[in-house]
């Protein structure tokens, strides 16, 4: 269960996830729903966030998926969103037609096909399933490795003859990664310290694993209750994310006190006792869908000091990707410190129509080949038998909209773009596009609809993990552990490691507003 190898699930009945004919397949044109609903008009930036979230939330994606290696043949598909890529067909592709007076390097646009797994049954000859190539638990594997044999080539973070950090995972590597890989395998060092500090007689091994425990929980704990509710803003969610982890009593109660029922309302999922519902544990593909937020990426970064505040150099954004990924640290000689201070004080796009990154849609990677991101991310779900914008809200018990002007919130310009991109059928219009088109809630980074998903799967990825759920003991981590855990957050183990955020952070109180280190604190 969840292990490398396991298929994606489903949140929606297989008889809704059939494969698409030709014609269902390739209509509307992917390429044309790139151009036209897709393509950066104009830089929307994401006020509520800085650029620090965006990096976050590729990380973790990293951690939870492999990215479907070679599917979508580039880097920042995963550097938000796509990450999950599955595994290319080497015999099939997809030939996508160009629309008249289209500017791309080529006739037509040719992506190769997702490969299904192996058909066990006649369901899944009609609705097939795909593999994910990583585990789909929250275990740090995008820093650890998968497998054993991975976990200790990588102790010591090498790197490849480019330059670029070999992790748990590193296709895809732009500076967003190598600033996070790099801070949390210095918080992994700093943990096995305190370890053998606290506990001399443990042998090395015991120390890597513990460690590695820990790291991993602080990881879950800070994407659930910092992370989280900084791109949902919202005055409930900041209540029902904090209680996913310390329960309805709240964190300083849940110190004080300790466990005080058994239940996972009262005293939150950890230590609560795993449960699977009734079916085995996966991350599903609806889930991946979601998570399709290339608009997170900005069309620049510009780099500060984090000691005098003054600007150095603004990059364009291919210019801190694959092996130009640490060029601010070794062009301008900044430190982590100043990037990750930055990173703090820039916006990310927008979750919003029209915001895509002509970079993502017009990316040439270092194995040269040539992708549109937009295109890919319309054909993936298509294929892989995601439903429809409108179907899939009927599936999640949500009011189908009726027309484009009802689902723009009577946005006329949008809505002209959609009527003559989907030919006046809204119920042909794809997932991404609905969600980016919607009106968003009070507070959210994102559409209410990709909501639904977000939060199911958030509590279930800390239910289903008996690390989490179950062995969330002294036992499985340690007393210190424990405390670790428990007592640090992302402005923690920042300070740590770069003592001088402490000024910078200084005003942002994770205890009171847990989501300001992601959120607009450092610019506010």
């Amino acid at each position: 269960m969840g292990c490398v190898g396991m298929r994606f699930g489903r949140n929606v009945g297989r008889e809704h996830t059939q494969k698409p004919s030709e014609e269902e397949l390739l209509s509307p044109n992917p390429r044309v729903v790139s151009e036209v609903l897709l393509k950066r008009e104009k830089f929307k930036p994401a006020t509520i966030l800085n650029l620090l979230a965006a990096a976050w939330i590729q990380f973790s994606v990293h951690d939870w998926y492999f990215p479907h290696t070679r599917c979508c043949g580039g880097m920042l598909l995963i550097m938000v969103g796509c990450r999950f890529m599955h595994t290319n067909s080497t015999t099939e592709k997809h030939d996508i037609k160009l629309p008249p007076g289209d500017t791309w390097s080529a006739p037509q646009m040719s992506v190769e096909a997702t490969q299904a797994d192996e058909p066990l049954d006649d369901t899944d000859k009609k609705s097939p399933a795909y593999k994910n190539e990583n585990t789909h638990w929250w275990d740090g594997s995008q820093i650890y490795g998968s497998s054993e044999a991975r976990t200790k080539e990588l102790r010591g973070l090498p790197r490849d003859e480019n330059g670029i950090p070999r992790t748990g995972f590193y296709t895809n590597w732009w500076l967003g990664l190598e600033m996070l890989h790099t801070l949390f395998v210095l918080e992994h060092n700093a943990i096995c310290d305190q370890l053998a500090k606290e506990y001399p007689d443990w042998e090395s091994g015991k120390i890597f694993d513990t460690a590695r425990l820990v790291n991993c929980a602080l990881m879950a704990k800070i994407h659930t209750t910092e992370w989280t509710p900084a791109i949902l803003g919202h005055p409930a969610l900041q209540v029902a994310m904090s209680g996913n982890w310390w329960g309805v009593l709240g964190e300083k109660l849940y110190k004080l006190l300790g466990r005080v029922a058994p239940g996972e309302s009262t005293s939150g999922i950890p230590g609560s006792g795993a449960e699977q519902h009734g079916t085995a544990y996966s991350l599903t593909e609806e889930f991946v869908s979601v998570y399709r937020m290339h608009s997170l990426i900005p069309d620049n970064i510009a780099f500060f000091s984090a000691a005098t505040g003054e600007h150095k150099k603004t990059y364009p954004i291919h210019g801190v990707a694959f092996g130009e990924a640490r060029a601010p640290l070794t062009e301008q000689r900044l430190g982590f410190e100043d990037i990750f201070y930055s990173f703090g004080i820039n916006y990310p796009g927008a979750v919003t129509v029209n915001n895509t990154p002509d970079f993502l849609r017009d990316l040439h990677t270092p194995e040269g080949r040539h992708v549109d991101m937009g295109t890919i991310d319309i054909l993936r779900d298509r294929e892989r038998g995601v439903p429809r914008y409108n179907k899939f809200r009927e599936l999640f018990h949500m009011k189908p909209v009726a027309s484009f002007l009802e689902l723009t919130g009577g946005n006329e310009d949008v809505t002209a773009k959609l009527d003559k991109v989907y030919e006046g059928d809204v119920n042909k219009v794809d997932l991404l596009v609905g969600c980016l088109c919607e009106p968003l809630p009070k507070g959210f980074g994102f559409s209410d609809t990709a909501f639904r998903v977000f939060i199911l799967m958030a509590s279930r990825r800390l239910k289903s993990d008996r690390f989490i759920a179950t062995d969330w003991n002294e036992e499985t981590y340690s007393k210190a552990g424990m405390h670790w855990v428990q007592y640090n957050g992302m402005k923690e183990v920042l300070t740590r490691h770069f003592p001088v955020l402490s000024e910078s952070l200084e005003g942002v109180k994770n205890r009171k507003c847990p989501a300001a280190v992601f959120g607009c604190g450092l610019m506010c």
